[in-house]
């Protein structure tokens, strides 16, 4: 998969699940700054060891479980910085973000999942590579969307908070 996919595949999920959030007057899932961490942690596989080829993908020590372990510890030290309500929902979608990125890889051609211990590849060409152009251009165009639908989404639960808010002064 390309770059674009890894970065806006997990936007689009907690977009997704904000817009849903909105639209019942839960308020906000992350913060708007948020989306550039989670997009980064989705890239950051790629970012920490650039590859062109499949065997260099196979030879990646950032496409291992080993990896993800190590982003779970980053990703709880990078979000304790910032604010503790939501932190842990934060730490959680980074994390989920790079492990998106690894199953994106492994229906992509496969990872060498266990490297160094082992030499077993999970996953095969389920994507083409002919169509990961159209996967990226998918989602752009969908995470755009989903952002022009946020404000729709905030007014409706609004809306509804307003109609829970006076349906409980009434009784």
């Amino acid at each position: 998969m390309l770059i674009g996919t890894h970065t806006l595949l997990p936007v689009c999920l907690g977009l997704a699940a904000e817009n849903f959030s909105l639209a019942k007057g839960r308020g906000y899932v992350f913060p708007p700054w948020s989306y550039f961490a989670i997009g980064f942690f989705g890239a950051l596989p790629d970012l920490c060891t650039p590859h062109i080829s499949l065997e260099s993908r196979y030879e990646s020590w950032s496409h291992t479980l080993w990896f993800l372990a190590a982003v779970a510890l980053v990703a709880g030290m990078v979000t304790s910085f910032f604010q503790k309500e939501g932190r842990r929902k934060l730490t959680l979608a980074c994390w989920l973000a790079s492990l998106l990125h690894l199953i994106g890889d492994a229906v992509a051609g496969g990872i060498a999942w266990k490297k160094p211990w082992g030499p077993d590849i999970i996953g095969k060409f389920y994507i083409p590579p002919a169509d990961w152009l159209w996967y990226d251009i998918g989602f752009v165009l969908l995470t755009w969307i989903l952002f022009r639908l946020r404000p729709h989404a905030e007014a409706r639960g609004m809306g509804a908070s307003a109609a829970e808010s006076s349906a409980e002064t009434q009784v």
